[in-house]
């Protein structure tokens, strides 16, 4: 006869062990997407701090530099069009101020760099948070000082000055703290 109760004992045990594997897999699968898209995660922001160093490890920060004090000089010029609001004029200052060899070559440079930057956050291989707080004032300052020139030399169907417009465009990130 103590077969027979051990029989029973051996339906609760294995019911209880059915259910305890029903409930690890239902908790399961929300860890794991977790953990997932947190790897993701981690490998987009991985990949925007190494667009980061390559823009200190190399000559980029002096040619923004260059870029921004080249703009800078011309200031009274650029108040006064502004002032009058002639656009074109500020265009045609822009234009000129790049034909100066050294200035077109820096911005040919930052360019490049950005237009790597810009594609990797608008498909979401790099994380545009990062990208923002690591690079996006630079972009800014590109962009506002030679947007118009920039924008005059686009053209339909290519990369051309993309990239940079994508970086300092970029919304401010959400703190996690304001969400409550």
């Amino acid at each position: 006869m103590a077969k027979s109760d051990d029989h029973p004992l051996r339906d609760k045990i294995g019911e209880i062990l059915s259910y305890l594997v029903s409930i690890a897999t239902i908790v399961g699968i929300p860890v794991a997407l977790y953990g997932y898209f947190q790897t993701k995660q981690e490998d987009r922001i991985n990949r925007t701090y190494d667009y980061y160093k390559q823009y200190h490890d190399g000559q980029l920060p002096l040619d923004v530099n260059m870029l921004v004090k080249a703009w800078n000089e011309k200031s009274d010029a650029v108040k006064q069009l502004l002032a009058k609001q002639d656009y074109d004029g500020l265009s045609k200052l822009q234009a000129a101020l790049v034909q100066d060899a050294g200035i077109n070559a820096a911005l040919a440079r930052v360019l490049v760099f950005y237009d790597g930057v810009g594609t990797c956050v608008a498909n979401w291989l790099c994380d545009g948070d990062t990208a923002y707080n690591l690079l996006h004032f630079q972009a800014y300052q590109i962009t506002s000082a030679y947007g118009g020139y920039l924008t005059d030399n686009q053209t339909l169907g290519t990369p051309f000055a993309r990239g940079i417009f994508t970086v300092a465009h970029l919304p401010e990130p959400k703190a996690w703290w304001r969400l409550f």
